[in-house]
């Protein structure tokens, strides 16, 4: 069965695809049967003449008792898009979401997965090779070196590095784990997020600049802007984005309506406010779309920052830990020579 995460992912590049194609004078209808072709969509997603794209969309996306919430929005908010002749908007938007980084750059993913295997390796040089050393000197009456002792003094069986390291793996596994399982839950950490200087401010660009391509797409009535925010929660599945989009829509369904709880959300900024408060409504659309075509969060903006101090961290701790492990081996061996 495929993740939520992969379909997001072919959803994007199937996006892109038709996008490119359009791109080319190629009618939408041939543009989706040209993939068929290709075997990159199935069969019955050439089946549908008037609308196209959402129908495209729609075959590859997985219904909801195969895979729980995994994008069955999207294609609804693409079919809205294209009955307004915004088809091909709606899939820059979707194909932006999902962009390889570029060549050379590490994500996060794979720093993930060092610092996994750092953690594993300095255990066993915890456990097992430290040890070895101090009892050689001690039974030698020679102090360590100091690199040496700094090191056993961190990561030794006594020191806080197996518990650091195991607090780390658990928040790392419940970060990853938590927001699908009980994303309701974590609404009061995401209040008190909200409430910091620094940290608040880049949650609420962040989201505004998101949600502003999937809003200013949409049509400005409520249920346009509704299946714009069910595509986005569903998109976004497990992030702070999605928690929000949850709680406007929780409200929509007890009747208030969706613009006054889109102005009253915290989780957007004061310039996304100012843009839904424009009178006119095309206006209002138009400089949506315009924050979401220059916005720095999205993918292909994303700084390549903290991916280089990770591993500029990675490679300070790499080497430490060698210096720690040679040093007893040169200083074992000038003893030995006198």
């Amino acid at each position: 069965m495929a993740s939520a995460a992969n379909v997001r992912r072919h959803l994007a590049e199937v996006s892109r695809r038709l996008l490119a194609l359009l791109e080319e004078s190629v009618t939408p209808a041939n543009a989706v049967q040209i993939l068929v072709a290709e075997k990159i969509l199935p069969p019955q997603a050439g089946s549908a003449s008037e609308f196209p794209l959402s129908s495209a969309i729609s075959a590859i996306i997985p219904s909801s008792g195969n895979l729980p919430n995994s994008a069955e929005h999207v294609a609804s908010f693409v079919h809205d898009c294209e009955t307004r002749g915004r088809g091909k908007s709606a899939l820059r938007l979707i194909g932006r979401q999902k962009i390889k980084r570029a060549q050379g750059r590490v994500s996060l993913g794979l720093i993930g997965i060092e610092l996994i295997l750092l953690v594993i390796v300095l255990t066993i040089h915890s456990i097992f090779v430290l040890p070895q050393f101090k009892a050689m000197f001690e039974a030698a009456n020679t102090p360590m070196p100091a690199v040496t002792q700094l090191v056993y003094a961190l990561i030794g069986p006594s020191g806080p590095f197996i518990y650091v390291g195991i607090f780390v793996l658990l928040a790392l596994v419940i970060w990853r784990v938590f927001p699908f399982l009980f994303g309701p839950l974590l609404r009061p950490i995401d209040r008190l997020l909200l409430t910091l200087p620094l940290v608040g401010s880049a949650i609420r660009q962040s989201n505004s600049d998101r949600i502003s391509g999937w809003l200013g797409f949409a049509a400005a009535n409520s249920s346009s802007q509704k299946a714009a925010i069910e595509a986005a929660k569903d998109w976004y599945m497990g992030d702070i984005l999605a928690r929000e989009c949850a709680a406007i829509l929780h409200s929509a369904h007890l009747g208030q309506d969706i613009s006054t709880l889109l102005e009253c959300a915290p989780g957007f900024d004061s310039a996304f406010r100012a843009a839904l408060r424009i009178s006119d409504s095309e206006d209002s659309l138009a400089a949506m779309r315009a924050r979401w075509r220059i916005a720095d969060t999205l993918p292909e903006h994303q700084s390549a920052i903290a991916p280089a101090l990770a591993q500029i961290a990675i490679g300070v701790v790499v080497a430490a830990v060698v210096i720690a492990m040679y040093s007893p081996i040169f200083k074992l061996g000038a003893l030995v020579g006198n």
